[in-house]
C-alpha cells in the first residue's frame, strides 16, 4: 500500500515536471514567435522609408520650391534644366505652381470681386513662373564672359528665358488690370421684373485691352487666334423659332418684355468660351461708350450687346450668337451691368442660367489660352536649354 502511494506520489511529481517543462517550452515558443514578428515589422519599416525616399515621399536635398519634394515634384527652373524632362514636363510643373488659382466655376453667389481676385492670383502666379525662368537663365550664363563681346544676349537660353518673361510680364499685367472690373455685388443677380443696366464704359474698355492683349500676346508666340462663331439667331439655327427674342435679356432701362430668359440660355449654349472671347477681342473699344440706337445685326459687337439697348432692337435674326452671349457675359462681369426679366414666372432664374453659363464659359476660354501661351513659351526655353546641353556634351 505505500509502495502504491508511493509510485503514485512520484507520477505526479513527474507529471508535473513534464508540464512545467512544456509550458516552459511554450513560452520561449511564443518568445522566438513574437521576435521573428517583430524582425518583420522592422523589415517591413525600413522597406516603406526606402521606397518613400525613393518616390520624393521622404524631403531632403534641393528642388522643393515647386510645392513639394522629390523628382515629381521639383521646381519648375529645375524641371527645365534637368535632363530627361521633356516641355510638357515642364508645363505640368507649371500647371503645379499655378493650381490653386485655376479652375474658377462661377454660381449664382459668387460675386464680381471673386472673380476680380481670381484673374490677379492667376497674374501674381505668372509673375512666380516668371522667377522660375529667371533661375534657368542666371544657370545658363554662370561662368559667361560678359564682356562687350558676348553681353550674355548670344545665349540662346537667356534670348529664349527673356522673350519667355516678356510674354509672362504681359499676361501678368493684363490679368491683374481685371481685378477692378467689378464690385463686391453678385455676378448674375436677377430679380423678378428686373430693368437691365448697361456695363459702366470705364470698366467695359478696361476688359477689353485686356482680353485683347492676352489674345495679342498669346498669337505672338504661335497660339492660334479664336474664331468667331458664324450662327446667327435666325428661325432654327438654334433649335427654336424666334431665338433672336433671347437678344432681349440685353435691355437697358427697361425690362425684357417678355419671358427669354430660356432662349438667351440657349444662346449661349449654342457657341463656345473661344467664340465669345473672338467676339469680344474683335470689338473695338469705341463699342463701350454709348447704347445700341438701330437695329443690330452681323457686325454688331459683343462689346456693344453689353451696352444694350431697346428690346426691339436688340431682338434681330442677323444677330450673331457668339456676340450676344460675349454681352451676356460681360454684363455680367462688369461694375453696373445687369440682365433684363420678365415680369412673372420663373424668367429671372431662367435668365440668371444663362448669365452664370456665359461667365463660366469666358473664364474657361481665356484661362485655356493663358495657358496655351505658357505652354508655347516654356517649350522654346526646354528645347534651347537641351540644345545647349547637346552641343557642350559633343564639345562643341
Amino acid at each position: 500500500m505505500t509502495k502504491m502511494k508511493e509510485s503514485e506520489i512520484k507520477g505526479e511529481i513527474k507529471g508535473k515536471r513534464e508540464i512545467e517543462r512544456g509550458k516552459e517550452r511554450g513560452n520561449r515558443g511564443e518568445i522566438m514567435m513574437g521576435r521573428r514578428i517583430l524582425k518583420g515589422i522592422v523589415m517591413v519599416m525600413v522597406v516603406m522609408v526606402v521606397m518613400g525616399c525613393n518616390s520624393g515621399g521622404v524631403s531632403g536635398g534641393e528642388g522643393g520650391a515647386g510645392g513639394g519634394e522629390g523628382r515629381g515634384a521639383k521646381s519648375l527652373s529645375e524641371v527645365l534644366l534637368e535632363v530627361g524632362r521633356s516641355a510638357g514636363d515642364a508645363f505640368y510643373s507649371f500647371l503645379e505652381l499655378v493650381s490653386g488659382s485655376l479652375g474658377l466655376t462661377v454660381t449664382a453667389d459668387t460675386t464680381r470681386s471673386k472673380v476680380g481676385e481670381y484673374f490677379s492670383g492667376l497674374g501674381k502666379k505668372l509673375g512666380e513662373a516668371s522667377e522660375e525662368l529667371e533661375k534657368v537663365a542666371v544657370k545658363a550664363t554662370s561662368g559667361v564672359d560678359k564682356s562687350e563681346e558676348s553681353n550674355n544676349i548670344k545665349n540662346p537660353i537667356k534670348v529664349a528665358v527673356d522673350k519667355a518673361k516678356i510674354s509672362l510680364s504681359a499676361l501678368k499685367g493684363y490679368l491683374e488690370s481685371l481685378k477692378e472690373i467689378g464690385d463686391d455685388k453678385k455676378l448674375v443677380e436677377v430679380a423678378n421684373n428686373q430693368q437691365g443696366a448697361s456695363a459702366s464704359t470705364k470698366e467695359l474698355k478696361i476688359v477689353y485691352r485686356a482680353l485683347k492683349g492676352i489674345v495679342d500676346a498669346a498669337v505672338e508666340v504661335g497660339v492660334d487666334k479664336p474664331k468667331e462663331s458664324t450662327i446667327t439667331l435666325a428661325n432654327g439655327t438654334i433649335g427654336v423659332n424666334d431665338a433672336k427674342n433671347g437678344a432681349k435679356v440685353l435691355a437697358a432701362g427697361a425690362n425684357a418684355g417678355a419671358a427669354v430668359g430660356e432662349k438667351a440660355a440657349l444662346i449661349v449654349s449654342s457657341v463656345r468660351g473661344e467664340e465669345m472671347l473672338a467676339s469680344i477681342v474683335n470689338s473695338t473699344e469705341g463699342d463701350a461708350t454709348g447704347t445700341i440706337d438701330s437695329d443690330v445685326n452681323g457686325s454688331t459687337s459683343a462689346l456693344k450687346f453689353a451696352k444694350g439697348g431697346t428690346a426691339d432692337h436688340l431682338a434681330k435674326d442677323e444677330a450673331k450668337a457668339g456676340a450676344v452671349s460675349g454681352g451676356v457675359a460681360l454684363r455680367s462681369l462688369v461694375k453696373e451691368g445687369k440682365l433684363a426679366a420678365n415680369n412673372g414666372g420663373n424668367d429671372n432664374k431662367a435668365v440668371q442660367s444663362a448669365g452664370i453659363t456665359a461667365v463660366n464659359k469666358l473664364l474657361g476660354a481665356v484661362e485655356g489660352i493663358v495657358k496655351k501661351t505658357v505652354n508655347n513659351v516654356l517649350e522654346k526655353v526646354k528645347q534651347e536649354v537641351d540644345k545647349a546641353r547637346d552641343l557642350k556634351a559633343a564639345g562643341k
